[in-house]
């Protein structure tokens, strides 16, 4: 040992120790990560095997590893904290409590709701001998000249345009309610002291997604669908006269519903009121298909009723007191109706008669 009783040069056994001591701290801190806490102690640990080192230089490097692995936890600390408030923030705004319900009805309306091929004219003729050579069609003279195979195509593919959007649609509201449940999961476990690195960076990654699975959702819930790509003109142009250029895109229909408050039986009659969903029901030229049917068939022979109307109610008589019967009310078919599977169904008992 030197005079100076700060200073010492370590023996053999001295530095096996401290060798297994360095394999300890090793494994510790590649387990946290602690990248520059791991250089500094590797640095001092190589120091004391090669050359003797001074005791005010050990307490200084102690000190400085210390502190630099208090600031790696202050900085984690922060860390964590700013993304828990973050999520706060979005439970607040975009995930409040009844955010999710609204994303659901908003996904049953688009899966409840009928879908129609819209054509149009393209208003391309801009010169006045252009106009001329055109044919004056109306709007029936047009569908007659519509090539059949043709329009078959369109509508097939604009068919799987709307099982593909209500695909994405229930796809992505799966994934904003997981992603939802997680992100409570993190709050839940931060609250009590229990999140570590892995959980911390799977959630940071959830919180990303989500929002942009939110962003994906109210982005496909307002837009067109339409134009469509037509690869071939609808009307085959045979040359004899110019035949306008035809566009095609798809228009939605919110669904029809019975109003089940307006809507009551007596003993013998049914006053059935339905309505469009948003606010739809003021559209001229709807008419809808109602069905009635008897749920004791032996009774009332089958009853079976089919009828078609253009207002929002209608009145069913001479129904039998007593007995269950089941009415749907739905949109008419058209032609270009390319999908629309839902219709609403209620079912009703008339009262009794006294004796």
């Amino acid at each position: 040992m030197r005079d100076n009783e700060s200073s010492f040069e370590m023996t053999c056994a001295e530095k096996e120790e401290l060798l297994l001591l360095y394999q300890i701290f090793e494994c510790i801190l590649d387990t946290m990560s602690h990248s520059r806490l791991h250089t500094s102690l590797t640095s001092s640990l190589r120091q004391l095997f090669s050359e003797p080192v001074i005791m005010d230089e050990v307490k200084l490097t102690c000190i400085n590893l210390h502190a630099c692995g208090a600031q790696e936890a202050s900085s984690q600390k922060d860390t964590l904290l700013d993304l828990r408030n973050q999520i706060e923030h979005l439970f607040c705004t975009r995930l409040r409590d009844d955010s999710i319900m609204v994303i659901q009805e908003e996904l049953q309306l688009m899966q409840r709701s009928s879908y129609y091929l819209e054509i149009q004219k393209c208003d391309l003729l801009s010169t006045a001998d252009q106009q001329q050579q055109t044919l004056n069609l109306s709007d029936s003279t047009l569908l007659s000249l519509i090539d059949q195979r043709r329009l078959g195509r369109v509508m097939a593919e604009a068919n799987t345009t709307v099982n593909l959007l209500l695909h994405v649609l229930a796809r992505l509201c799966k994934e904003i309610i997981r992603g939802c449940q997680e992100l409570e999961v993190f709050i839940s476990k931060y609250d009590r002291g229990l999140v570590d690195n892995a959980l911390a960076a799977s959630t940071q990654e959830k919180f990303w997604q989500t929002n942009q699975y939110l962003n994906d959702f109210e982005s496909r819930m307002t837009q067109k669908l339409g134009p469509l790509d037509l690869q071939n003109q609808l009307i085959v142009n045979t040359g004899q006269y110019m035949v306008p250029e035809l566009s095609a895109s798809v228009a939605i229909k919110m669904p029809v519903m019975f109003d089940r408050c307006e809507s009551h039986v007596t003993s013998n009659t049914a006053y059935l009121c339905w309505e469009v969903a948003n606010d739809q029901s003021n559209e001229p030229c709807q008419e809808f298909e109602i069905y009635i049917k008897s749920l004791h068939p032996a009774a009332d022979q089958g009853l079976c009723i089919k009828t078609t109307c253009q207002s929002y109610s209608i009145q069913f008589y001479n129904l039998t007191s007593d007995r269950y019967y089941q009415f749907t009310v739905k949109r008419v078919d058209t032609f270009n109706l390319i999908y629309g599977l839902w219709t609403d169904t209620m079912i009703l008992k008339t009262l009794s008669v006294s004796r």
